[in-house]
């Protein structure tokens, strides 16, 4: 083969090239703009996961917003372990740590301390009184106490003032010790450490280096763990006494999310890449004619086939190559400049993003498959296949439609799966290209007898759309072409704008699962306890805004191997007024109601007077030695334990006790007999020398009389009827019983203690409730034990939901009143409505902080809702799904225009015949209108259709939020009609418009 015969037919290509170069510009625009996009999105993915974890960063608490490494041991050189952490440290990449230091707890002159110190006091210590401290020196150290704390008088500490913490990470390592009430702070680690009076103490070395915002990037991750287990392994190694901390489990779950959205904008990339090469396409189109003419005249001067063929590849590759070339440095100019404005380091972003080699790969990829999309748009002849006419397009999009097949026979792609898996990236940039390649070939193979049809189909007097149809169906190349191309750009824009509106919606969905009501206030979980009768949050705030009580709590089911299940109680009537979407539950809130629901249910007690004082009880007690104490509830709802003390053996006796105030106008609604407080402490020792405690046991003879209470007015018996009250479970106690008096034999062991109360509705039968599918499926049976803490209720399974608001994982949901009632029964106080799901107005949160009788968190649903938009995350999915959708519009209008500008060009000789039969330049536009027309109404069907397909698909391949989290409730598809409806209308405008102005420079006299 002579060097003259390869390279003609590439200066052929070349000279083709430089002859038309607007069609040419017009399809190295499109691929410039498929390599630009793909490059951005690349950096866009990026950015998006430097900001995720960022934001987790920022949101921890100052505690935990740090690296730190601890030291705890005797006395020892603190220059020296100064030095070995700072050298080793330092290759963590964070900020220089600062010092701190707190002794244990010692004795100075009789008074009892702590004693702290920082390196730069005043990060840590607000004074608030007298003066800030000068550095700690051996001789003299000043000191800041904190809180109430009191020095030693002559401890060779002077208090200069007191302070409070602030709150930080320097004030954190000392919280702990500010609640004794005994810190006193001191400036300069180095001076306290050789405080002569604690020399021999133990203490705690501490070096933090807090986070901020930048100091960990996203690609930085993997290696900040090595690093930082390097840390780890080197000063564990060197003592067992250092302890490295670091807030790994936030930054691994930012960085999991952030690797899901990267992965999701990929499946973007992948459809703006679909969308421009489909562009591309359509360009070429504009070429066909001429492509035909040139390989015609190179045949007859004698080129054989595979010059011809290389010539039209070479063709393609010098229009596709530089065009992809000059997109990637447009995609990192655009790289760059998206760094300027999300605080990005813009190099470092541009080396991982465009600049990476498998960017590189990508570049090669966009060319190569531009360079064959601009060669087959050129060229492509069908293949006659025993007559079927099947072609090359069809091949692959049957191939396409297999491949996708495959994908979701695979599975869908859940947020763990997209976390972990390498490959899911890779399937998510080729999903929407080969969804749209087999919806572009079924839909090219469908619209000749579709136009054939119609055209028929239509009335006689439509003269002008029949024909317009006519002229489509008989030369259906060109139309196909752009009907292919409006379908898949508005499909891609139908997908684009439903995907962003059912996440959008997904967002409001999950506020609103977290929060069935506008707001969810809850007793702050970091308080230990409550004041004495302070009642359950819940009914505190709902008495005053007429909210929702709700008691939560945690249980599991033994029979089911310990299966952990979410307890809810809420007032059966409630139901209707949460939050619900039709797929939670087969059946309606109404009708869930009424299944757990029914007549009120309430704790049954024995009244006390409003002016109680005291509590009597006369009992006889023959046998060992027990201990007596009430439960009643308050007025308020909370409960209490009212100690009745040990009664005397073989006599008779009245047990006194004071009732508190809170006991006044409440319940009695049981007696406790247990163990004297001196058996109790010998079983329990006994237990813990091995011995079985079943071996310590009491029994005896126990006569009870009427209860009464004391007050201003004199004593006052209680209508106690121990005819109607039963044991521990629900049976009536052996022994003789009457209205006002009780006898019975006990045994007592010291896990099995003796409860007398009132009989209650809920005994003797299930409570029906809502449950889990999942767990009702595990059950077997509808009746289920269910534990929560050492309180035993059975449920029965009344219906189920699949979801339920506020509540994830197996849950059982029961009407308030019967739940709490079942499980106080079994134990008083197991069961509180500690939360109120309250309904109101955007300003109603404050006024809600203040309204529970103890600290109480709220959480409301706007902001809920405003938090998951904010996500950046989510802000960065949702804003290239707007930007995609008004891209796929734009080429929409561009390739309709461009199609118009063919027809006037390519069709002359049908309009040169209605011309010769007296069609003047307004019917001639007219007619082009009417071609256009119909190619515009067969892409918008096309295109809905399309993006039906890709959005049912995508949502069916990617369960995943906004946020990059599994969706909770799932996703649901949304579309927005008023949106679309918009978009189509401004889109047929615009083609109104442009076609009017294409059509009149193209038929200006009206003479034939």
């Amino acid at each position: 083969m002579s060097q003259r015969a390869f390279f003609v037919p590439l200066a052929l290509g070349l000279r083709r090239v430089t002859a038309r170069p607007g069609a040419f510009a017009l399809a190295a625009a499109g691929i410039a703009l498929a390599a630009c996009a793909l490059a951005t999105v690349s950096a866009a993915s990026l950015v998006v996961q430097d900001r995720a974890v960022s934001r987790s960063v920022e949101e921890l608490p100052p505690a935990e917003r740090t690296v730190e490494l601890t030291w705890f041991g005797p006395n020892e050189n603190r220059a020296a372990l100064d030095r070995q952490v700072r050298a080793t440290a330092t290759g963590l990449g964070v900020q220089a740590p600062f010092g701190v230091m707190l002794y244990r707890d010692a004795r100075l002159d009789g008074a009892l301390v702590r004693v702290g110190a920082i390196d730069g006091l005043a990060r840590a210590v607000r004074v608030v009184s007298g003066r800030a401290p000068r550095p700690c020196r051996a001789a003299l150290c000043e000191v800041v106490a904190i809180g109430s704390a009191r020095p030693p008088p002559a401890s060779g500490l002077r208090v200069t003032g007191r302070g409070t913490l602030r709150p930080g990470a320097a004030g954190a390592f000392f919280v702990g010790a500010a609640a004794s009430g005994r810190l006193l702070l001191a400036e300069g680690v180095g001076g306290l450490s050789h405080l002569p009076q604690l020399g021999f103490s133990f203490r705690a070395y501490g070096w933090i280096s807090p986070l901020r915002r930048g100091d960990i990037r996203a690609w930085e991750l993997a290696d900040f763990r090595r690093r930082l287990a390097g840390v780890r392994s080197e000063l564990e190694a060197r003592s067992f006494r250092y302890v490295v901390k670091a807030p790994a489990a936030p930054l691994d779950d930012a960085d999991s999310r952030a690797r899901i959205a990267s992965r999701r904008l990929l499946l973007l990339g992948g459809q703006a890449v679909v969308l421009l090469l489909a562009f591309v396409l359509l360009a070429a189109s504009r070429l066909r004619r001429g492509a035909v003419a040139s390989a015609r005249r190179l045949e007859w001067s004698g080129a054989t086939w595979w010059q011809v063929r290389l010539g039209a590849l070479a063709e393609a590759a010098v229009v596709a190559v530089p065009a992809a070339l000059v997109g990637w440095v447009l995609g990192a100019a655009a790289s760059l400049v998206l760094a300027g404005f999300t605080d990005t380091p813009a190099w470092e972003l541009v080396a991982r993003s465009a600049g990476s080699p498998r960017a590189a790969l990508l570049a090669v990829a966009v060319a190569v498959a531009a360079t064959l999309v601009l060669y087959l748009g050129v060229r492509a002849r069908p293949v006659a296949l025993a007559g079927s006419g099947l072609s090359v397009l069809d091949v692959a999009g049957v191939g396409a439609l297999a491949a996708v097949a495959v994908a979701f026979a695979a599975g869908g792609e859940d947020a763990e799966s997209l976390a972990t898996s390498s490959g899911t990236g890779l399937v998510l940039l080729l999903l929407p290209g080969l969804i749209a390649l087999a919806a572009s070939v079924t839909l090219a193979r469908l619209l000749l007898p579709a136009l054939r049809l119609v055209e028929r189909v239509a009335p006689h007097r439509w003269l002008g759309p029949r024909l317009a149809l006519l002229s489509l169906a008989r030369s259906p190349g060109t139309a196909t072409v752009a009907v292919v191309f409006v379908s898949l750009s508005v499909g891609l824009a139908v997908f684009a704008a439903t995907y962003r509106s059912t996440l959008l919606r997904n967002e409001a969905d999950r506020a609103g699962f977290d929060v069935p009501h506008d707001y969810v206030v809850r007793r702050d979980p970091s308080l230990a306890g409550r004041p004495l009768g302070a009642p359950p949050v819940g009914d505190a705030v709902a008495a005053r805004f007429d909210g929702v009580p709700v008691v939560r709590r945690e249980g599991e089911v033994p029979s089911l191997e310990r299966r952990k299940v979410a307890v809810l109680g809420v007032t059966a009537q409630a139901l209707p007024r949460l939050r619900w979407r039709d797929d939670f539950a087969d059946g309606s809130p109404q009708a869930l109601a009424e299944e757990i629901g029914g007549s009120p249910v309430a704790l049954r007690g024995v009244p006390i007077p409003a002016g109680a004082r005291e509590l009597r009880l006369p009992v006889t007690v023959r046998g060992d030695a027990i201990h007596l104490s009430a439960n009643i509830r308050a007025r308020a709802g909370a409960f209490l334990v009212v100690d009745l003390g040990e009664p005397p053996t073989k006599r008779a006796a009245v047990q006194r006790a004071r009732l508190p105030s809170a006991a006044a106008g409440g319940l009695l609604v049981g007696l406790n007999v247990e163990f004297s407080t001196g058996e109790a402490f010998t079983a329990s020792h006994r237990a813990a020398e091995g011995s079985a405690s079943l071996d310590v046991f009491r029994v005896g003879l126990l006569e009870l009389g009427r209860p009464s209470t004391v007050g201003p007015s004199g004593s006052r018996p209680l209508a106690v009827d121990y005819r109607s009250w039963v044991g521990p479970q629900g049976t009536r106690p052996p022994g003789s019983v009457a209205r006002g008096s009780l006898r019975l034999r006990y045994l007592l062991t010291q896990e099995q203690g003796f409860r007398l109360r009132p009989r209650q509705q809920t005994d003797g039968a299930a409570v029906p409730v809502i449950a889990s599918a999942s767990l009702a499926r595990a059950a077997g049976s509808d009746v289920l034990p269910v534990y929560v803490g050492t309180a035993r209720v059975n449920v029965r399974i009344a219906a189920t939901a699949r979801l339920f608001p506020s509540v994830f994982g197996d849950f059982v949901v029961a009407d308030r009143g019967r739940l709490e009632t079942a499980l106080n029964t079994a134990v008083p106080g197991s069961a509180l409505a500690d939360e109120a799901w309250v309904a109101g107005p955007a300003d109603l949160g404050p006024r809600l902080e203040r309204a529970g009788p103890v600290p109480v968190r709220v959480t409301s649903r706007r902001a809920l809702e405003a938090d998951l938009r904010a996500d950046p995350l989510a802000r960065g999915s949702l804003l290239i799904l707007a930007a995609s959708a008004a891209l796929a519009l734009v080429l929409s209008l561009v390739g309709l225009a461009l199609t118009l500008a063919v027809d006037v060009r390519d069709e002359d000789g049908e309009l040169f015949d209605l011309e010769t039969q007296g069609v003047g330049p307004s019917g001639l536009r007219r007619h082009l209108h009417l071609r256009a027309g119909a190619v515009v109404l067969s892409g918008l069907v096309g295109g809905l259709v399309i993006g039906t397909v890709l959005t049912l698909a995508v949502l069916e391949s990617l369960a995943v939020s906004a946020n990059s989290t599994d969706p909770v409730p799932p996703l649901v598809v949304e579309p927005d009609w008023a949106v679309l409806a918009a978009a189509f209308a401004a889109l047929l405008a615009l083609a109104v418009v442009a076609g009017a102005a294409l059509t009149r420079a193209a038929f200006r006299s009206e003479t034939a």
